[in-house]
């Protein structure tokens, strides 16, 4: 694998670490939660971990409450970096029950946004409907990322049978990428379900699915498990944290093989 130039131009580029893809990537993407940034705070992201970040999320429904400008504004930026865009499914979950899903996703692309996530945690939706959101966010031009999970519900988990077979429609509907909701599963470490994890992504490429993850010692297992091409969904303040286990510098790191080299090669 070439590694990322942007590495040459850091500090101390003398000391080897892990290689990754140069953006624009297509496997190991980090995606981070803004649950309302300012333009100051956004700024201050590009800045320290802009080259590090592939997707945006625009998280917890915040984007309803902000001005239009606003969020152009921000979408730009974001672009600017090189950030697909997408939003939670807080809003798109209202949009189902008021019966205006079509517009929404019509606007949501006027806006900017690349891709929505369609969710069904507030609301009570069939796997029908949830596939034909799917394929109407798609007809929009928007890049669907399904979830697969339950928030505040571990009974999601009590069949893997049951969450293939979601998973299989969602991509058959033209999914994107498939969030694998991280409650119930492996937000607390402690109780992270890796039998579950392990039987339902080995049924898909892992390249499939987007994990949220907000638990540290969870995304190491995650990069440890599935290697540091993974997508990780992350919250924003986490992003430079999840690149140094990527790069082999946190948890577990590379330096029983890096340490090896010779001088001569140092």
């Amino acid at each position: 694998m070439k590694d990322d130039p942007h590495l040459q131009e850091t500090a101390f580029p003398f000391v080897r670490v892990a290689p990754r893809s140069s953006k624009p990537r297509k496997t190991g993407l980090t995606a981070f939660a803004d649950r309302g940034l300012g333009m100051n705070q956004v700024a201050d992201l590009l800045e320290t971990a802009g080259d590090y970040i592939d997707l945006a999320k625009l998280a917890v429904g915040m984007y309803r409450l902000q001005k239009e400008s606003f969020l152009r504004r921000k979408i730009a930026a974001y672009h600017k970096a090189g950030f697909r865009v997408f939003t939670a499914g807080d809003v798109s979950e209202a949009a189902f029950m008021q019966g205006v899903s079509s517009r929404f996703f019509r606007e949501l692309k006027k806006l900017g946004a690349d891709g929505v996530e369609i969710s069904s945690a507030q609301v009570a939706m069939s796997l029908e409907d949830k596939c034909e959101l799917i394929r109407m966010a798609k007809g929009e031009g928007l890049l669907p990322i399904p979830e697969a999970g339950q928030k505040d519900n571990e009974e999601w988990t009590r069949s893997t049978v049951h969450v293939v077979r979601q998973i299989e429609e969602f991509k058959k509907a033209g999914a994107w990428k498939v969030l694998f909701q991280d409650e119930g599963v492996s937000r607390d470490f402690k109780t992270l379900k890796s039998e579950f994890i392990l039987n339902v992504v080995s049924r898909f490429e892992v390249g499939d699915f987007l994990f949220q993850l907000k638990n540290v010692n969870s995304q190491a297992w995650f990069i440890e498990t599935f290697g540091n091409q993974v997508n990780l969904d992350v919250d924003y303040n986490q992003v430079l944290e999840v690149e140094l286990m990527r790069r082999g510098l946190r948890k577990r790191g590379l330096f029983g093989l890096l340490g090896s080299l010779p001088p001569s090669q140092r």
